[in-house]
């Protein structure tokens, strides 16, 4: 991994994350990895002090000037020690995977301590079925998104499992920033900041083609989004404030698989995932009594805007698109055809760069302002009913100090009246499904995994009718040539 470019002031996009955090809803993102073996909790330390220097915004923390005259920013920890970081947990003696996942659930639902770098790494003993080790990974969203996080993590992983030991680098260990400095220089940045702001928009007055540009493509965005944007969400269960407590699950399936059933009924693998995940929800409702003929769930699906020459930065650089979920549209073909064109339309109408351009526009709000905001955050949104994020992971085996990982189970964090969230990450042929919940709201989110599954299973086996379909006639069977009757003899 290349060295992350590192911001020292988090951005609008970043900060927001902080900022409406909540000790019911808090906003970090992970993975479970299960191991091909054992590591010791004291073996994973020495590990990760060998690689804490590719990642040195896991030595800092986000800190706040006394006003909030500017967004916080990463300053290094002046008692920054691994041995805070990591929490090792045994699973009693026949446990189920059930267990294991509720263990996970638990683990990812307090908010991360705020008086040290936001990350934690949680190491589970005893497994079910094997007795080997898991380890689950929690960074915080203003630090990374999707992206940037499988970039950490490909920064402490290996590619082999013999790789050689890199060498522990010392860090200078500063004294902490005076309060008065901190203030000063956030009020200093805040100027340069309204400055740089000032003169970008001049320059946008100087270039009228410019404005024109900009201002089609935020209105075509717009104009995609208007239908959902003046109206809310169907109701769902799921739906309502977010408490504290969490249930997890996952779903394994194949690339393979996704691979072709796209190249059958065409789309991209990520119309494949919102079609199974519109029939999966689809199912889940109906099993509960719901009626959802003519039902169409909206799903927030966030994109990755990196450009090439920061595919490695750190932070949140993504935009969105408001996607459909057609939950009563029972025939899977038919579901999938009408995902694939409205994503097309989403698409072509430039939705994802429209809301990126939206977002670039909250730099020039007062920080303080921001901070307000996300403190007076609704605990419900009307405008979608559930995150769905897919982030390409490496399509190779990962070791861990020697150790293999077996799996890479995402986590998705809840907040704002969705009580529900799904995340997928592919790994090494595998397309991972993280299911999480309030299950004071989704009381069987193991069924909710069951109907993911059965969707998808449904729309595999439409891919080998189409399939079939496809395939020409075969050729008639040559008919036999008849055969003369002897003649007698005479």
């Amino acid at each position: 991994m290349s060295s992350p470019q590192l911001r020292r002031r988090l951005t609008s996009a970043d900060a927001s994350f902080l900022y409406s955090e909540k000790p019911s809803a808090a906003l970090h993102i992970g993975s479970t990895s299960l191991l091909d073996g054992t590591i010791s909790r004291d073996e994973l330390i020495k590990h990760m002090r060998t690689r804490i220097h590719l990642v040195p915004r896991y030595r800092e923390i986000a800190v706040f000037d006394q006003f909030n005259v500017a967004h916080p920013a990463w300053e290094p920890d002046p008692n920054f020690d691994i041995d805070r970081h990591v929490v090792e947990v045994r699973l009693p003696d026949g446990a189920t995977e059930a267990d294991l996942l509720q263990h996970i659930a638990n683990m990812s639902a307090p908010m991360l301590p705020r008086d040290r770098p936001l990350w934690k790494m949680v190491l589970t003993q005893n497994l079910p079925g094997s007795g080997n080790s898991a380890v689950t990974s929690l960074v915080h969203h203003c630090m990374v998104d999707g992206v940037s996080g499988v970039e950490l993590l490909q920064a402490i992983t290996d590619l082999e499992r013999d790789a050689p030991a890199l060498d522990v680098r010392p860090f200078e260990r500063p004294d902490p920033a005076d309060p008065t400095e901190r203030s000063r220089a956030a009020m200093a940045e805040a100027f340069d900041q309204s400055l740089a702001q000032a003169s970008e928009n001049f320059k946008r007055w100087l270039n009228p083609q410019r404005q024109m540009d900009e201002f089609q493509t935020i209105s075509k965005a717009l104009a995609s989004a208007a239908p959902v944007m003046t109206t809310a969400a169907p109701s769902t269960p799921w739906n309502q404030p977010v408490g504290p407590k969490r249930s997890h699950a996952v779903v394994a399936t194949q690339m393979a698989d996704f691979r072709g059933i796209r190249s059958m009924l065409g789309g991209t693998l990520n119309d494949v995932v919102l079609t199974t995940l519109a029939g999966g929800l689809g199912r889940y409702l109906r099993a509960h009594g719901r009626d959802t003929s003519g039902v169409e769930l909206r799903a927030m699906v966030p994109v990755n805007v990196r450009g090439s020459s920061d595919q490695t930065a750190l932070g949140n650089q993504v935009s969105m698109y408001l996607a459909p979920l057609p939950v009563g549209i029972v025939d899977s073909r038919e579901r999938h055809k009408v995902v694939t064109a409205r994503m097309n339309g989403l698409k072509e109408a430039g939705q994802a760069s429209g809301f990126a351009m939206l977002t670039r526009l909250t730099e020039s709000v007062p920080a303080g302002l921001q901070a307000f905001a996300g403190l007076m955050a609704p605990s419900v949104q009307p405008l979608f009913n559930i995150v769905c994020t897919n982030v390409p992971g490496p399509q190779v085996p990962l070791y861990l100090a020697g150790r293999r990982f077996e799996t890479l189970w995402p986590l998705v964090p809840l907040s704002m009246g969705l009580g529900m969230g799904c995340a997928l990450t592919s790994y090494n042929g595998t397309l991972f499904w993280g299911l999480q919940a309030d299950p004071a709201l989704v009381p069987d989110i193991d069924l909710v995994a069951q109907s993911i599954q059965a969707a998808f299973d449904d729309i595999k086996q439409e891919a080998l009718v189409a399939a079939a379909e496809s395939q020409p006639p075969p050729p008639p069977a040559a008919s036999a040539r008849p055969q003369r009757e002897p003649v007698a003899a005479r």
